[in-house]
């Protein structure tokens, strides 16, 4: 069984430019920001069942594809 992956668009106060937060249900999986002087990053998070986070391959690299289009 696959877990599927949702992303939207968020504007944070303690960031210059939008962010990319990806989430698997209600849980947040990781955010992407293109922050000046930084780059593109991603910050996985804690799966909160305290294993680890299973998702296909392509699906993951989808979203982070469609990421890096929408926060260039």
């Amino acid at each position: 069984m696959t877990n599927k992956l949702t992303a939207q668009i968020a504007s944070l106060p303690d960031r210059e430019n939008v962010v990319y937060e990806i989430y698997c249900g209600a849980d947040q999986v990781a955010e992407i920001s293109n922050e000046p002087e930084e780059g593109f990053r991603i910050e996985i998070f804690s799966c909160p069942s305290g294993g680890g986070w299973v998702f296909d391959f392509d699906d993951f690299q989808k979203i982070i594809d469609q990421a890096k289009r929408n926060i260039i």
